[in-house]
């Protein structure tokens, strides 16, 4: 036996080799798809908690808007707007059809949810107007002077109408920071919802 390996001592090399990298690639396996698993319940959640929301707030009474705990109203009324933007063949004439107030949630519901980990830019990278600037003029209207300041300045520059600003990575990294720091100890959804509450007409049809 010892004089087998000495002499293919290279052959049980290649097999120790090719183990290691065999139990390499499974544990790697394993891992993606628990991470794939992980994605798919948490997507679950989500897809359900929209669906409890939408039809929850369907129906919009004043009672409602004034018993409904804030954050969730907001999240509700985004989602239910969402969903029926989304299914609606004029996707741009049911836009426009919203009152104003449901223009300040859908839109920045939107903001909101792109920039959830810190990073502003995302929304103004993926959206256009009207949608970008009613996320800004909601922002004027619900957040503090602070935070639409630093919204306002990010929107400058990628709003494609404006040649006074422009994209300079140094700037939106510098207000991806700040828009992270303003918002850090704020429920952005809850002073959403706090906004329908101050406005319950602009949300009963």
């Amino acid at each position: 036996m010892i004089e087998s390996i000495k002499e293919f001592w290279y052959l049980y090399l290649l097999i120790a080799v090719l183990i290691v990298v065999t139990v390499f690639v499974w544990k790697k396996a394993i891992a993606a798809s628990s991470k794939r698993s992980k994605q798919f319940n948490e997507n679950l959640a989500k897809a359900k908690r929209a669906k409890d929301l939408r039809e929850a707030y369907s129906d919009m009474t004043a009672e409602i808007i004034e018993k409904a705990p804030a954050a969730d109203l907001f999240e509700g009324i985004a989602v239910k707007l969402e969903y029926t933007c989304q299914k609606t063949e004029d996707t741009n004439g049911f836009y426009e059809s919203m009152t104003n107030g449901e223009k300040n949630v859908y839109a920045l519901y939107y903001l909101i949810t792109d920039a959830a980990e810190g990073n502003l830019s995302k929304f103004f990278k993926s959206s256009y107007r009207p949608l970008t600037s009613d996320a800004v003029a909601a922002a004027k209207e619900i957040f503090d002077e602070k935070t639409y300041s630093i919204i306002n300045m990010m929107f400058r520059c990628y709003d494609e109408n404006n040649e006074e600003y422009s994209v300079i990575p140094h700037e939106i990294d510098r207000l991806n920071g700040e828009y992270r720091d303003a918002t850090a100890n704020t429920d952005l959804f809850a002073a959403g919802g706090k906004y329908i509450k101050n406005n319950p007409n602009e949300f009963l049809k």
